[in-house]
């Protein structure tokens, strides 16, 4: 069921916490993520499916002004987002990791700031500021202090993938048009304007609460 779904994606959430934890703790001069930096609110990512429902299951109770305004800024960063993928098909695997990792989208979600979402972000908006190794590359963010040629802990993201595909491909099961592919903040944002009610029901929420509906447009 997407409730017991959602259960094991928070803690995959609270151990991406732990594994960032750790590394701050023993290298606080090395992580520069402080109160206010929003570095990893511009890059360039997208999330799994099964973190897309609980984006858009939390998206769905903030005041309707407020949704509209989010997905107002959604609709002009998913246009950048598909711009850069555009652009990327020319590019061989480097060119395309240079690109990404120069395109800076700000995330719709952020405002005055702040992660409106911020305790259901995604695990990748959770390691931003530590050593991470993906697809045999490593990942670091630019203001870190991490130098190159050292050796510091590593968080090992394929890991991590792994195990929120594995969930998605459940909650597949339960809601078959989330689909498999992964998708940038915005367009999960809209699985609650589109499939929102179903999702409450299967997520064990009460989906007639007035103060949490989920209706976008109007």
């Amino acid at each position: 069921m997407l409730s017991q779904l959602l259960q094991e994606l928070e803690r995959a959430r609270q151990l991406a916490d732990q594994a960032f934890a750790r590394v701050s703790a023993e290298h606080p001069a090395q992580v520069a993520c402080r109160p206010g930096c929003d570095d990893c609110c511009h890059a360039m990512f997208d999330v799994s499916p099964i973190e897309a429902v609980g984006l858009a299951l939390a998206f769905a109770d903030l005041p309707r002004n407020q949704r509209r305004e989010v997905l107002r800024r959604g609709e002009k960063a998913a246009k950048a987002f598909d711009a850069a993928v555009a652009q990327s098909l020319a590019l061989d695997d480097q060119g395309r990791a240079r690109l990404f990792s120069a395109t800076r989208i700000p995330c719709p979600l952020l405002e005055g700031g702040r992660c409106l979402l911020y305790a259901q972000r995604p695990i990748t908006c959770r390691l931003y500021g530590v050593p991470v190794a993906a697809q045999g590359r490593g990942r670091i963010c630019p203001r870190a202090g991490f130098q190159p040629g050292q050796t510091y802990p590593t968080v090992h993201y394929d890991k991590i993938l792994e195990r929120l595909a594995g969930l998605s491909r459940q909650a597949q099961n339960d809601l078959p048009a989330l689909g498999l592919a992964r998708r940038d903040v915005h367009r999960a944002l809209l699985l609650a304007q589109n499939h929102g009610q179903r999702l409450r029901e299967l997520a064990g929420q009460d989906a007639a609460n007035p103060g949490t509906g989920v209706s976008i447009a109007g």
